[in-house]
């Protein structure tokens, strides 16, 4: 079989506990307004959910990223549930998966308006829309099955990208910063620093990488630009920042964070008594709904 051939991707091992496949649906015909739509759904299989500690987490997730001028529908669906819907189709990769694509196409266009705008995210974290996965079903649909290939050549770890995803379905939008990073010239270039070479750095790992060969200035830079990105995407979700950072040490093997924080009520504020949903553990009417 061609390495590219999807299910003997699947079929293979992964070398990590947490990894992903990506793969590529589309329908023969365009499908009216559903087709910029579709043209942004990006379909990920993972072995494991790195937010599994949540309760009630089911088995499949998708959120919106918009910024005005691109956009992406990140299907995500654990490796163990589409085995089961490939048995349920007989082995058809685009029966296993595709009624779930089209639930995600046709939920999008039902709020076109807010999808395309970049709205989605915030109005999910609350309630106050649909979920694009809230009604699948395996009878065919009207967009028929879908062609279903793979863009990836082999199971990749899970990054940052796929945790960012999962968080924000989760708990909402996270505003971390992951553009690359362009630090300002210094005079006199000094040599072997990456960032005098005019080198840019992606956030965060290609720039931690990258500071052990830069210059002083440079690195102190690197080092204030990493605190502000950090610190705006902390305040701008606490309980959402916490869950990427205990997401993301489990992914790479390491200690996870003391604290777990609390999922998102969704369709309104926490009781007074409740928990408080930036994940402090205390009560509301302790914390944030003081």
């Amino acid at each position: 079989m061609s390495p590219a051939d999807p299910l003997a991707l699947l079929a293979r091992s992964p070398s990590k506990e947490y990894a992903l496949l990506e793969f590529a649906v589309e329908w023969d015909a365009p499908v009216e307004t559903e087709a910029q739509l579709a043209a942004a759904l990006r379909v990920f299989v993972i072995t494991r959910d790195p937010l599994d500690w949540l309760p009630h987490r089911g088995s499949a997730w998708v959120t919106v990223n918009g910024d005005g001028d691109a956009l992406e529908l990140p299907l995500y669906v654990l490796r163990e549930q589409l085995d089961r819907r490939l048995r349920a189709s007989g082995g058809e990769l685009d029966g296993g998966i595709g009624p779930l694509c089209e639930s995600v196409v046709t939920a999008a266009a039902a709020i076109q308006g807010i999808v395309l705008a970049g709205g989605y995210p915030e109005l999910a974290s609350r309630g106050e829309v649909p979920g694009l996965l809230s009604q699948v079903s395996d009878d065919g649909g009207r967009y028929g099955p879908p062609s279903v290939t793979a863009r990836s050549q082999s199971w990749e770890p899970l990054g940052l990208g796929a945790i960012q995803d999962l968080v924000q379905e989760a708990f909402g939008p996270v505003r971390l910063d992951r553009s690359q990073v362009a630090l300002r010239p210094v005079q006199p270039p000094q040599r072997g620093c990456p960032a005098c070479m005019g080198i840019r750095f992606g956030f965060p790992g290609d720039l931690a990488d990258a500071q052990r060969a830069m210059c002083p200035e440079h690195r102190a830079e690197a080092d204030a630009e990493t605190a502000f990105r950090i610190e705006r995407a902390r305040a701008s979700n606490p309980a959402g920042w916490r869950a990427i950072g205990k997401a993301s040490a489990r992914t790479n093997g390491l200690p996870e964070p003391p604290d777990t924080p609390v999922p998102q009520r969704r369709g309104g504020a926490p009781g007074r008594n409740d928990p408080c949903t930036c994940g402090s553990g205390r009560k509301y009417k302790h914390c944030c709904g003081r």
